[in-house]
This record gives structure tokens, C-alpha cells and sequence, in this order.
């Protein structure tokens, strides 16, 4: 049995015997370095162990707390518990230190001694000893006793003059010590004081790879170095995303500077970028008898009370509905000719309407190629199909293309929008943190999504920017989407999918107001100052007007 087969049969066990197997001390039982990771295994290891132990009550209350994102703090509290154990561990190490340097010296210094009062000792140097010691007792004496009068001293520093004839080494190790605890004393003072700074160092330590300033180290590869190497070798084109500092690990990526990297590092980078799809038990017995139904209508039409339960049901109503209308228009979502204003209409527009039905609040969504006027989004494309903004603020955090007409092939345009996403997000990025600020840990942990849909396939994309001047553009979920009766089968998978997302804006929606509260709250650092985690867009130069020469139009 392999090393990580092993590793999956103890994780099983853990949930299926342990008293308490909550994410929290299943990432420490464990060990995880990453949070994705850590998520992505408790998943599937609970799902194997509720297959195991279908009525067990404790794994139950852990799905039914997993799905509603109960423990969603939780890997924040491991790393807390990372942090607290490696300070503990970085004291304890420099203690010991100090402690064997400090008994090091103190020999040292008694060996010298004892050979310098030796039986060959002076009279001379016997003498010039006690009066050091005599000088040293003095000063001892008049800070601790300044109440006391002359002739009290005198005579304490004579009785002490007696004793030091007798007790050289015992004396020289005393002046010795007492010399030597101020530098101890500095030594531990300074590592006590400076102990929060080396938590924020620990910091760089919890995920898999290694932060140190602009350096993202992947499998002993330093990816900001290389970046910026890659730039400075000669012009590069402006459709590759590094060009942008946004590092394009999507499937299918023609990145240029992502496949000069080593292979090894590339599958590092890569690693669990995928997110489980949420439960729809609830409503699969409903979709599956939808999928066998011969008479689509009269299924939607008798089921709409019973769908009127909460957003999610009513939304799969909706689903359902959008698809038998366009079947008896003949399948228009099957039309060759069918545009993409008409798709987007018809389609996409009420069905992410219907999505994000009760959430008008939190966020506001615009939709059909709204105009940005300012100059660092000319650079992504004059208009948006699609935008989420926060509620009051109207800070975009999330967009969505639709690249072309549903039922045609057209590359180009998919690569633009792809290309036109991933700035987009980082464009928003750089406005939250322009706007409030904000420390670099913190950043670290926002997540932007974009919705794409392609070619009657929808997709789903995360933007990151976990390193100092790096964004990391990856590709989470993606689903096929039916269209006409043969493939409504694709629709519990893609229901699935729809779902996932508008779960996962609401997380980004929530970390953006806790970092926004953080930001407001709390003076960064210089060095830990969000402005240094960001880079500007290059934007691309607005044509120049021609002048007229001698009232004439220049040619």
C-alpha cells in the first residue's frame, strides 16, 4: 500500500472513530500546509466515511454543519494553533542558545581565571586582584545602600577585602556573572520584544510554498525571479497574462512564461484548485424525474407550488422552466444563428437573475456590456457582460462573459474574454486596495471569481494574489449545458455548478467586508502594507487626436 493510500485509509478512520473529527483537528491530526488542500481532503474523506456509516449521527451533524459553512474559520484557527507552536519552539531554541552561550563564556572565564591565580599567582597580581574586587563590592554596595553612612562602608568593604584574600575564584566568577546577565538580559530582551515580528515571519511558513518579500519559491523554483527575467529577455506580447504579473494556470493555458517553468513546479501550483459541488439530494429525486418525463410542460407547470420552498428550489424551477420554454420554440438554444445578445436575453440573463434571487442587499448585478469609463479598465475591454458589485459601496468583485453565440466555434473571441476576466479581477483587486488599504496577510486571503460561458459550456474562475506582486488566475469548475431534450441531462450537473458559484461569491463577498473592517481598523506596517502585495495594470495608450494643420485634418 502506497504512502498516500495509507495516508487516506487514516483519515477515514479518524472521521469514523474519533470522538470530535471537526476540519479543525482533522488539519491537525494531519498536518496540512495548505488550506485548499486541507478542505478538499475532509471532503471526500467524510463522503467515503457517511458511505461507510450512513446513519452514524456525529458524521451527519458534521455534513449538515460542513454544508452550511459552519466551519469555515476553522483552518484560520490551525494556523493560528502553526503559529503559536513555532514561536514557542523559536523561543524555546533561542533560549537555549543564550542559556549554552552564557554557561560557554562563564567557563571560559573561570578556566582563565584559575590558571591566572594559580600557585604561580603574584603577590602582584593577588593585590591587583583584590583591589578590582574591592573596586567592584564598592559600586555594589553604594547603589544598593545609599542611606548608609562612611564608616558602614569602610568597614563592609574591609571585612570584604578580607574575604576575597581567601575566595579569589568564588569572587571572579561573581564579577564575571554579574557582568556578563546585562548582554543576556539585552539578548532575550530584544528577542521578547521582537517576538511578534518573527509571527508575522511565521506566517510564511504555513503554506506549501515559501514567501520571503517578492520570492515564491515552488519546488526550489523562485517564479518572482523568473518572472521577472522572462520580461526583461526581450518584448513580450500583451495577450500573454504574465505580462500582467497574473500567473495563468488554467487548463489549457498558452502562457508562455507558465510553460518555461518546470513541469514539476506547474503541477505544484495546481494542486486542488478544484472545489467540491454542493449537495443537491434535496432536489436530484425532482431533476432525475424531470430528465425521464416525456411531457416537460405539464411536469414544470404542476410542480411549481411545490418548488416554492427556498431560493435553491425555486431557482431549479426556474432552470427547468428557461429550458422548456426555448423547447417550444422549437430549441432556439440549438438555432446556428442565435446571437449572442439573444442568448444572453433569452437565456443567461434571467437565469443568473434567478440565481441570486434574495440577495439584493448585499450586492448588486448589472448586465449588458456596461461602459467603464476610468482610464486602468480600457486595458480589459470596453464593456462587461456581466458585473457583481457590493452593496452601498458598489465595489465590483465579480464579472461574467459570454463569448459569442452559444452554438459556434470562435477561439479568438473565448481567449479575449478569458484574457479580459483575469484583468478585470485584478483590476479590482488593485481598487480595494487603493481605496482602503489593508495589510499583505490579509489580501492574501480574498478570492475573486469570473463566470465564462463558451460554446454552451460554462466555467468558473479564481483570482488570488497569495505572493507579494504575483496573481494567481486559475480555473475551479466548469460544466456543460443542455440545450435541447436529448442532453437535459447535463442539467444536474450544471445545477450543481450554478449553486457552487453563487456559494462561492457570497464567501468572497464576506471576506471582502472583513477586510475591508480590517483595513479601516488597523494601521499596516510598512512592510506588511497591502499597496506592496499589488501592481499596476500596463494600460494600453489612448490613440491620439489629430491636429489640424492650417485648418486642415492631418492625414
Amino acid at each position: 500500500m502506497t504512502h498516500s493510500k495509507t495516508r487516506r485509509e487514516k483519515q477515514r478512520s479518524y472521521l469514523l472513530n474519533h470522538a470530535d473529527p471537526r476540519p479543525l483537528n482533522f488539519f491537525s491530526r494531519f498536518k496540512y500546509r495548505s488550506s485548499s488542500n486541507a478542505y478538499h481532503d475532509y471532503g471526500l474523506r467524510l463522503n467515503r466515511a457517511l458511505q461507510e456509516a450512513p446513519d452514524s449521527k456525529k458524521l451527519l451533524n458534521l455534513r449538515r454543519k460542513w454544508d452550511n459553512d459552519e466551519y469555515r474559520d476553522d483552518w484560520a484557527c490551525y494556523k493560528d494553533s502553526l503559529e503559536d507552536r513555532k514561536a514557542n519552539r523559536k523561543v524555546k531554541k533561542r533560549k537555549r542558545e543564550a542559556h549554552i552561550s552564557f554557561h560557554e563564556q562563564l567557563d571560559g572565564g573561570l578556566d582563565g581565571k584559575s590558571r591566572q591565580t594559580g600557585d604561580t599567582t603574584s603577590d602582584n597580581d593577588r593585590e591587583l586582584v583584590n583591589n578590582d574586587d574591592t573596586s567592584f563590592v564598592t559600586q555594589t554596595e553604594s547603589t544598593s545602600s545609599d542611606n548608609d553612612d562612611d564608616n558602614s562602608n569602610i568597614s563592609l568593604v574591609a571585612q570584604t577585602q578580607t574575604e576575597t584574600t581567601t575566595t579569589d575564584n568564588y569572587d571572579d566568577s561573581k564579577k564575571f556573572v554579574s557582568s556578563l546577565a546585562p548582554q543576556i538580559e539585552i539578548v532575550l530582551g530584544d528577542f521578547i520584544s521582537n517576538e511578534e515580528r518573527s509571527n508575522d515571519e511565521l506566517d510564511a511558513y504555513v503554506n506549501e510554498t515559501i514567501r520571503d518579500g517578492n520570492k515564491w519559491i515552488v519546488c526550489d523554483t523562485d517564479v518572482r525571479d523568473l518572472l521577472v527575467k522572462w520580461k526583461q529577455e526581450k518584448p513580450r506580447p500583451r495577450t500573454d497574462l504574465a505580462f500582467y504579473d497574473i500567473i495563468d494556470i488554467t487548463p489549457g493555458s498558452n502562457s508562455d512564461f507558465v510553460q518555461s517553468l518546470p513541469n514539476d513546479a506547474v503541477q505544484d501550483m495546481k494542486q486542488s484548485k478544484r472545489f467540491p459541488t454542493p449537495n443537491v439530494d434535496e432536489m436530484k429525486n425532482y431533476i432525475i424525474d424531470f430528465i425521464k418525463t416525456n411531457e416537460f410542460r405539464n411536469f414544470v407547470d404542476e410542480s411549481y407550488l411545490k418548488t416554492r420552498v427556498n431560493n435553491k428550489t425555486k431557482f431549479v424551477w426556474d432552470y427547468l422552466n428557461i429550458l422548456v420554454e426555448s423547447f417550444e420554440r422549437d430549441n432556439d438554444l440549438t438555432n446556428y444563428n442565435l446571437s449572442e445578445f439573444g442568448y444572453r436575453e433569452i437565456f443567461f440573463t434571467p437565469l443568473i437573475r434567478s440565481l441570486f434571487r434574495g440577495t439584493h442587499r448585499e450586492m448588486n448585478i448589472y448586465f449588458g456590456n456596461r461602459k467603464k469609463k476610468d482610464g486602468e479598465d480600457r486595458n480589459v475591454g470596453r464593456k462587461i457582460d456581466i458585473i457583481w458589485s457590493m452593496k452601498l459601496t458598489d465595489l465590483e468583485f465579480s464579472i461574467g462573459e459570454i463569448s459569442g453565440p452559444p452554438n459556434q466555434l470562435d477561439h479568438s473571441h473565448f481567449f479575449n474574454d478569458k484574457i479580459k476576466i483575469a484583468k478585470m479581477l485584478k483590476v479590482s483587486i488593485n481598487r480595494i486596495v487603493k481605496k482602503y488599504g489593508g495589510t499583505g496577510m490579509d489580501l492574501s486571503l480574498v478570492k475573486l471569481y469570473g463566470l465564462h460561458v463558451y460554446y454552451n459550456e460554462v466555467i468558473v474562475y479564481e483570482m488570488s494574489i497569495p505572493f507579494r506582486g504575483l496573481y494567481i488566475f486559475c480555473e475551479v469548475m466548469r460544466s456543460k449545458l443542455p440545450t435541447n431534450e436529448v442532453e437535459i441531462g447535463l442539467i444536474l450537473q450544471s445545477v450543481s455548478v450554478f449553486l457552487k458559484f453563487k456559494e462561492l461569491l457570497g464567501k468572497s463577498l464576506a471576506d471582502l467586508r472583513k477586510y475591508i473592517q480590517d483595513a479601516c481598523t488597523r494601521t499596516p506596517d510598512n512592510n506588511e502594507n497591502a499597496h506592496l502585495f499589488i501592481t499596476l495594470t500596463d494600460l494600453t495608450p489612448e490613440k491620439k487626436k489629430v491636429q489640424p494643420v492650417n485648418g486642415k485634418k492631418r492625414k
